[in-house]
């Protein structure tokens, strides 16, 4: 998460910005990481798009989201 937040607080716009684009990134990022667990394991074991969406949909809304809420509550801002 830091990583990517200090790749985002190197560009040049407004503070509300960046915590929104910052949020962007890392959920859409989550959903990535977890559409390409699916496609590595859940394929062979757990057939169905529905499982595709709660591969990619869980870590979205909970490591991504709701981490990256807690991660910019707990950033100090410099």
């Amino acid at each position: 998460m830091k990583k990517l937040w200090n790749a985002i607080n190197r560009l040049e716009t407004k503070k509300p910005m960046k915590n929104r684009l910052y949020l962007v990134t890392l959920t859409f990022l989550n959903i990535v990481i977890g559409g390409a667990i699916w496609i590595l394991i859940g394929r062979l074991l757990l057939l169905g798009k529905e499982w595709l969406i709660c591969f990619m949909g869980y870590p979205a809304v909970f490591i991504g989201f709701f981490g990256g809420v807690l991660y910019l509550y707990n950033h100090e801002f410099a």
